[in-house]
């Protein structure tokens, strides 16, 4: 009776370890593989990540599945890269002395070579974007001159002469006379002067505002080219080796083989409750970086009716969420459809090739309340 019982018990065990080592870290694999090379057993991991992402996180501890024990042995990469061109307009300013188009156009290069740390290129200057304005004003004064003259008076007397005169507007003060005699006359024998001639200078100070100076902006335009990398392919590969259980040991264990039927009984029977009524699916939701996601919670599933209530999660995730299924719930489940119930809405997934824990995607939208649930499967 107790070897049928310690069979029992150690396959129980062996069973819940592989159900645990089974659940993904924070990336989903876009492939899983497991073939026999050459003589040698080989568990194959396909991840795609952004190029900002860290790839040590892809690295599992040891981990069982289907008779083997995988330890890591090698990653490796590859980039997918791009190269794309671009039409780009960059704006320039400049400052001038003066709005002269030939001072503008000295001061702009016909051409400027375009360089973000990305995206490079020549551009050249759009003649048609030119635009000049005054960049400020400040004020100014200026002396305005004006001058009059008077003849034919009888004596230099500046009693003669007007002390302002108007000239576009503005009065302008006397500043200056200048004589000279017009004509003379016979005194005796004597010539005196008989008239003079004078000319006035009137002077005053006019205000204005002048321009600081200009400011001009123009357009260059061009193509420009960008390349780098998209993202990175890792291909992450473990070595099986053969599982060995020594069963002998523990029945000849004389330990083992005291132990009362009754324990051993109470051990069988907690380990079938486990096995029946633990939760068998992880549930993640995506980051939005790349294909990274975070654990939200472990559900049941049943194959007898098989469906997943992601609203009884204690953290519901939204949008793109990533369903794995244990290997033997899902090798049950091939070619049945499993129900998604997401708050009112339900989605389906018809479980398809197993090979290993069974990943698939779905798109349940946003929880009622928010944004409108939408109701289409992703792709896996």
């Amino acid at each position: 009776m107790r070897k049928p019982i310690l069979a029992l018990a150690l396959a129980l065990t062996l069973s819940l370890g592989l159900a645990v080592n089974a659940s993904a870290a924070n990336y989903v694999a876009d492939d899983i593989t497991y073939q026999n090379l050459n003589g040698q057993q080989l568990a194959i991991k396909v991840y795609t990540l952004l190029p900002e992402q860290d790839p040590a996180d892809l690295v599992e501890d040891d981990f069982e599945y289907d008779g083997y024990l995988y330890s890591y042995s090698s990653t490796t990469k590859e980039e997918q890269t791009f190269d794309e061109e671009n039409l780009h307009t960059e704006t320039v300013t400049v400052t001038t002395s003066s709005k002269n188009m030939e001072d503008i156009l000295a001061a702009l290069e016909p051409t400027i070579e375009y360089d973000d740390g990305t995206a490079t290129g020549t551009l050249a200057l759009d003649h048609s974007t030119i635009d000049t304005q005054v960049a400020g004003y400040k004020d100014s004064s200026y002396t305005v001159t004006a001058t009059k003259n008077y003849t034919g008076l009888d004596r230099n007397d500046s009693s003669y002469i007007d002390k302002t005169v108007v000239k576009d507007g503005r009065t302008l003060s006397l500043s200056n006379i200048t004589w000279s005699v017009e004509s003379t006359t016979l005194v005796g024998d004597q010539l005196v002067p008989a008239t003079y001639t004078a000319v006035a200078t009137y002077s005053g100070t006019a205000y204005s505002k002048t321009a600081t100076g200009y400011i001009t902006t123009a357009d260059y335009v061009g193509t420009i080219s960008v390349s780098g990398v998209s993202s990175i392919k890792y291909t992450v590969t473990y070595i099986g080796t053969p599982l060995v259980v020594e069963s002998d040991g523990l029945l000849t264990n004389p330990a083992i083989v005291i132990i009362p039927g009754i324990f051993l009984l109470a051990i069988v029977g907690a380990l079938l409750f486990l096995l029946l009524f633990r939760k068998n699916c992880t549930v993640y939701a995506a980051t939005g970086k790349g294909n990274e996601y975070d654990k939200c919670g472990r559900l049941l599933i049943r194959t007898k009716n098989p469906e997943l209530r992601i609203d009884r999660l204690k953290e519901v995730p939204e949008g793109i969420i990533a369903i794995e299924v244990e290997d033997a719930t899902a090798r049950k489940l091939f070619g049945r459809s499993i129900n998604i119930r997401y708050y009112d809405a339900s989605f389906t997934h018809t479980v398809g090739t197993v090979n290993g824990p069974y990943w698939f995607k779905v798109d349940v939208g946003h929880a009622p309340g928010s944004d409108s649930m939408g109701n289409e499967e992703v792709p896996t």
